[in-house]
C-alpha cells in the first residue's frame, strides 16, 4: 500500500476497522446550486445507505416519501418500500452527454438524480478505503500550500469499471493524515464542472473518522478555488456503521 495512503487510512480509523464494515447509513441535509436540478424532494433531508464491498446505494424516501432510489453498479431504479419497481434505467451515465444531455443542463429526472447522488454518496462515504480498492492507482504529487498550511496530495486514477466523477482525482491531506480537500471534474454535470470538495468537522463514529461538513466550490486554473457559489453543501447529522 502507498505510504501516504496508509497514513490516511490510519488517521481515519485504520484499514482493519474500515475493512470490517459492511454498510454505512448517513442522515443529513443537502443544499447548494447543483441540487436545484434534482427531482422530487431534492434530498434536502436525506437518509442514505451505502454498501462497502460493492457499488450499491439506497436513497430512502426519494424522490417521494414512501419510495426509494437504488443505485446498483451503475444501474438505477425507483422502488416502493416493498421493492416494487416503479421506474429504472440500465445505463444512465451516457444520458448526461450529447443531445440527451441538453435537458439535463437545467433539470434532472429522478433517475438522473439517483445515478449522480448514488455514486457520489458511495464514493464520499467509502473514502479513504475507496482509494485502496483494486483498479485504483494512487501516487503522491507535490505538496500544496493553502491558507498557511502544507497539504500533501494523493493523485488517484480510477479504472473505467467504477462509477465516479472522473478518471483522475486529487486528495489533499493535512499533517494529521485527514483528507481536507478533494478535486475532481463532475463529468455528468459537464466537462467544465471543475470542483473542489472541502472536508471538515471530522467526527468519530464507531471508530471511523468521518468529515461531517462538506462544501463543493468552483475550481479555476492553477488550482485556485472560488469562495462562491456553493455548488453543493453536504452535512451529515448522524452516521451508523454496520459490521
Amino acid at each position: 500500500m502507498h505510504e501516504l495512503l496508509d497514513e490516511v487510512l490510519t488517521a481515519h480509523g485504520g484499514v482493519e476497522r474500515w475493512q470490517s464494515v459492511s454498510a454505512i447509513t448517513a442522515r443529513g441535509r443537502l443544499s447548494g446550486l447543483l441540487p436545484q436540478r434534482f427531482a422530487g424532494n431534492k434530498l434536502a433531508k436525506f437518509t442514505v445507505e451505502v454498501q462497502v464491498a460493492d457499488q450499491h446505494t439506497v436513497l430512502h424516501d426519494f424522490p417521494h416519501v414512501g419510495e426509494r432510489a437504488v443505485f446498483d453498479k451503475g444501474v438505477v431504479r425507483i422502488e416502493t418500500r416493498d421493492g416494487e419497481q416503479l421506474d429504472g434505467r440500465a445505463d444512465p451515465r451516457p444520458e448526461f452527454f450529447g443531445m440527451s444531455g441538453i435537458r439535463r443542463n437545467f433539470h434532472w429526472d429522478a433517475l438522473d438524480t439517483a445515478y449522480f447522488a448514488g455514486y457520489a454518496f458511495w464514493n464520499y462515504l467509502n473514502a479513504p478505503l475507496l482509494l485502496a480498492r483494486d483498479g485504483i492507482t494512487v501516487t503522491e504529487a507535490e505538496p500544496w500550500q493553502e491558507a498557511g498550511q502544507r497539504w500533501r496530495r494523493l493523485e488517484a486514477k480510477f479504472s473505467p469499471g467504477l462509477d465516479t466523477h472522473c478518471p483522475q482525482q486529487t486528495f489533499y491531506v493535512d499533517n494529521g493524515g485527514l483528507i481536507r480537500r478533494h478535486d475532481f471534474v463532475a463529468e455528468p454535470v459537464g466537462s467544465w464542472a471543475k470542483a473542489a470538495l472541502y472536508c471538515d468537522q471530522h467526527r468519530q463514529f464507531d471508530g471511523l473518522t468521518v468529515p461531517t461538513r462538506r462544501r463543493v466550490l468552483p475550481r479555476v486554473p492553477g488550482g485556485r478555488v472560488l469562495s462562491r457559489p456553493t455548488l453543493l453543501a453536504l452535512d451529515f447529522d448522524d452516521i451508523e456503521i454496520k459490521r
